[in-house]
């Protein structure tokens, strides 16, 4: 009884940690961004996410500590980066974050409040 038990927690865990990656992933940030009204600055950062499709909750963390949240949508297909984010000019010399591109999705970043100036840019991730 022991022994299945350890082989059914050893098959499980694999499975475990990829839900869990596929809810999570890194992203370097070379200026600082404006996150749903939140300056973010430059720095190595974790993102997590709760949901699928339009109604997902991002959370942008560094040292474990929650630093901005944002709605957002996830989208599924290949991009041409993996880490990567957009972002827009916005007023006063800021930095819109617009999106975060992975290999195989991107995470919009649903800012209604952030007025920008229509330009915008992708910084690949080093």
């Amino acid at each position: 009884m022991k022994r299945t038990a350890i082989i059914a927690l050893i098959l499980m865990t694999p499975a475990a940690l990829l839900a869990a990656s596929k809810n999570s992933g890194n992203v370097t940030f070379s200026e600082t961004v404006t996150v749903n009204g939140t300056q973010v600055p430059p720095g190595n950062y974790r993102v997590e996410w709760q949901g699928t499709g339009t109604s997902v909750e991002a959370s942008i963390l560094r040292g474990g500590k929650v630093v901005a949240t944002s709605p957002a949508t996830l989208v599924a297909g290949k991009t041409d980066f993996d880490g990567a984010f957009e972002s827009s000019d916005g007023e006063n010399n800021s930095h819109i974050l617009k999106a975060i591109d992975y290999a195989n999705f991107s995470l919009r970043f649903n800012q209604g409040n952030a007025s920008a100036t229509g330009k915008s840019s992708v910084n690949p991730a080093e």
